[in-house]
C-alpha cells in the first residue's frame, strides 16, 4: 500500500510495538484509559497556553510598531514646532538647542534599534528610555513655546506631540502587560527561548503538516523558531526516563521530516521533553534513513497483514494501552 498515508503518531506506535500499532488501526478496538485521557487533557491545556503566548506576542509586535510610529511622529512634529519659535533669551535658545540634540539622538537610536530588532529584546529598556527622552524633549519644547503667545501654530504642534506621547505611553503600558503574561506562561511551560512558530491545540484549526513525497502527515506539539532554525518539540507525560525512548525518537524524526517537506526548512534537531527533563535529538541523515526504513516496513505490514509483537518484555506489555485486546500480550 504505497499510497497509504501514515501519521507521525502511527510511527511512534509502530516503534513501541508493531502489534500495538496494528490494533490501533481498528476503530472498533480504539484504546482507552485514564493515562491516555489525562495525557490528552494536559496536551490540550499546554496547547491553549502556547496559543495564548502566540497571540500575546503578535499583539506585542503590533504595539511595538504603534509605539515606534507615535514616538517618531511626535519627535518630528516637535522638531517642526521648535523651528517656528524665534530665538529669544540666551537661556531659552540653549534649551531649544539641547532639545533638538535630544530629538536627533533619540531618532538615531530608535532607527538603529528598529533595524536590529532581531538582536534586541522586544520592548527593551533601551527603547523605553529613548521614548521617555523624547517625551522630556516634547515637554521642554512645549514649555518653551509658551514664551510667545502669538506662535499659535507652534503651540498646536506641541499639543499634538504631547497627545501622541500620551498615546505612546498608554500602548507602552499595555505592552508591558502582554509581555509579562507571555513571559510568565513561557516560564511555566519551560519555553523560554525561541518564537512559538506552531502549536497543536488538538483542534481543527491546528494545521496538519504533510509530505506528499513520503505520504506522511502529523502535528507536532509545537515548533520553536530559534537562531539555528525550526525546532519541533514533543512533550511526553508520565515517568521521566534516563534517556529518550526509541519510539519517541522515531516520532520526532517524523516531525522533522514533515517540517523539512512542508515548510521547506530542515530542522537541525528536535526536542523531547519529559517533565523537567529535555533531550536534544540531532536530525541527521542516519536518523532520516532509519525513519524511511520504518515507513517502508509499516507499508509492508499493511500489505501482508502479518504483524506480531517485537519484544519479550512484560513491563512493556503492562504499560501498553491495548494489552486487554492484544492476542500476544505478556501482561
Amino acid at each position: 500500500m504505497e499510497d497509504e498515508w501514515i501519521s507521525a503518531s502511527d510511527v511512534e506506535k509502530f516503534g513501541y510495538c508493531p502489534l500495538s500499532w496494528w490494533l490501533s488501526l481498528s476503530k472498533e478496538e480504539e484504546a482507552e484509559g485514564e493515562n491516555l485521557k489525562k495525557g490528552q487533557e494536559e496536551h490540550q491545556e499546554m496547547g491553549d497556553k502556547l496559543k495564548s503566548v502566540q497571540e500575546s506576542e503578535k499583539k506585542l509586535n503590533i504595539l511595538e510598531n504603534i509605539i515606534f510610529a507615535l514616538a517618531i511622529s511626535a519627535s518630528l512634529v516637535s522638531f517642526f514646532g521648535l523651528t517656528l519659535i524665534f530665538p529669544g533669551p540666551t537661556l531659552s535658545f540653549v534649551f531649544r538647542a539641547l532639545s533638538l540634540i535630544w530629538i536627533l539622538a533619540a531618532l538615531f537610536f530608535l532607527i538603529i534599534t528598529e533595524k536590529h530588532r532581531d538582536k534586541a529584546e522586544k520592548t527593551s529598556f533601551e527603547r523605553i528610555i529613548l521614548i521617555l527622552a523624547i517625551g522630556a524633549t516634547i515637554l521642554t519644547g512645549f514649555s518653551l513655546s509658551l514664551l510667545r503667545e502669538d506662535d499659535v501654530l507652534a503651540q498646536i504642534l506641541h499639543v499634538m506631540s504631547l497627545s501622541w506621547l500620551i498615546g505612546a505611553s498608554y500602548w507602552l503600558k499595555h505592552s508591558f502587560t502582554l509581555k509579562n503574561e507571555a513571559e510568565s506562561t513561557r516560564e511555566e511551560l519551560k519555553v523560554e527561548d525561541g518564537d512559538v512558530k506552531y502549536v497543536d491545540a488538538l483542534d481543527e484549526e491546528s494545521d496538519l503538516l504533510i509530505s506528499e513525497k513520503y505520504k506522511l502527515r502529523g502535528r507536532p506539539d509545537y515548533i520553536l523558531e530559534k537562531d539555528e532554525g525550526l525546532v519541533p518539540v514533543e512533550v511526553k507525560t508520565g515517568r521521566v526516563p534516563k534517556g529518550p525512548f526509541f519510539s519517541h525518537i522515531l516520532q520526532l524524526a517524523a516531525y522533522c521530516l514533515l517540517i523539512e517537506e512542508d515548510m521547506g526548512e530542515k530542522p537541525p534537531y528536535g526536542l523531547i521533553r519529559y517533565g523537567e527533563t529535555e533531550f536534544d535529538i540531532d536530525y541527521d541523515e542516519s536518523l532520516k534513513e532509519l525513519l524511511l526504513e520504518k515507513l517502508e516496513l509499516m507499508r509492508d505490514k499493511l500489505d501482508t497483514e502479518e504483524v506480531h509483537r517485537n519484544h519479550h518484555r512484560e513491563g512493556k506489555c503492562a504499560n501498553c494501552s491495548r494489552r486487554d485486546i492484544c492476542p500476544e500480550s505478556l501482561a
